[in-house]
């Protein structure tokens, strides 16, 4: 099992959101119930708390901190992170800074993406569909590796 597909689900007066059924047995039972929210790429990625620390805190500790722009780097990460717990509804609550800065308001779109997920708002998933249809048809002929359908 692995986080696959997409779901579109509400944001509550709170700013909580509810995981899909299949995505927290998934994490519950893989990872459990911590999670690690980061603002990137006009959403938000949500990383199981051991998945963030093998992409990065581990990866991390062994840069060279005396290097101003890793400094700058890791800072940046770290300070746009946040760490979140599902709560026993299954729901996480996504931090007023990170909902604005991805544009969601009253309904989003989560992404599974293997062992991390996305959440978009509706508007910015339907933009990135369109562009990314362009992408693959186009330029990922040359650019991307070779995927047998």
């Amino acid at each position: 099992m692995m986080l696959i597909s997409s779901y579109t689900v509400s944001v509550d007066e709170k700013g909580r959101v509810s995981i899909p059924a299949r995505f927290r047995e998934y994490l519950y039972s893989k990872f459990g119930d911590q999670l690690v929210l980061l603002d990137m790429d006009g959403c938000i990625f949500v990383y199981p708390l051991e998945e963030w620390r093998r992409r990065f805190s581990d990866k991390f500790s062994q840069l060279p901190t005396y290097r101003d722009d890793v400094r700058k780097y890791v800072r940046s990460m770290y300070g746009r992170a946040t760490e979140c717990i599902l709560d026993r509804q299954g729901r996480l609550l996504l931090p007023s800074r990170l909902r604005d800065s991805a544009q969601i308001e009253k309904d989003a779109v989560i992404i599974g993406l293997e062992n991390k997920f996305e959440i978009w708002s509706s508007e910015n998933w339907k933009k990135q569909i369109i562009e990314t249809s362009h992408v693959i048809e186009e330029e990922g002929k040359d650019t991307f590796i070779e995927l047998e359908f």
